[in-house]
């Protein structure tokens, strides 16, 4: 945990109390943190965020993906989709094509390029999560996705108990 999240827990009051669940949503904020710069390092060598990779992704696996499509794969809106597909069309990475039937609609393909792209970014990827994951065991693996269930069942709960 650093200094930041000790000082949050200590001025709402839980430093010390219930400190291993509370440490522990803490730390995890940080690991978070420290993981997306990692993520972000990585992919920056190939010129991408992991935005832009998550689309060529989705475009990847669904032929004639649309817009709405990978939106609604990475539930995010499709305002978000479409700054993010413009800036992969400006990379040369996809392009988009209007649709026959409806003027305001259109599919997404993967260029050479992008293709190209993806096929080296993977193994790479791959490389970099296998290197995060090195000394954790199923056991330990499996505790720790439990107590993110538990975490995300949480959130989601008060997030419902705030809305209403």
């Amino acid at each position: 945990m650093d200094h930041k999240h000790a000082l949050l827990l200590e001025h709402a009051g839980l430093r010390g109390q219930a400190a291993g669940a509370t440490d522990l949503v803490m730390a995890l904020l940080h690991t978070a943190a420290r993981i997306d710069r990692a993520c972000a390092a990585q992919l920056a060598t190939f010129d991408l965020t992991e935005g832009r990779l998550s689309v060529m992704l989705v475009v990847a696996s669904h032929e004639g993906a649309t817009p709405a499509l990978v939106a609604d794969r990475l539930g995010i809106t499709r305002a978000a989709v479409t700054g993010l597909l413009d800036g992969l069309e400006r990379q040369g990475f996809v392009t988009r094509q209007g649709s026959a039937t409806d003027r305001r609609s259109s599919t997404i393909s993967l260029t050479e390029s992008g293709s190209a792209t993806l096929e080296r970014v993977s193994p790479i990827y791959g490389e970099w999560l296998s290197a995060l994951t090195a000394g954790i065991d199923d056991s330990a693996a499996s505790a720790a996705l439990a107590t993110l269930d538990a975490l995300q069942r949480n959130v989601e709960a008060f997030r419902s108990g705030a809305a209403q």
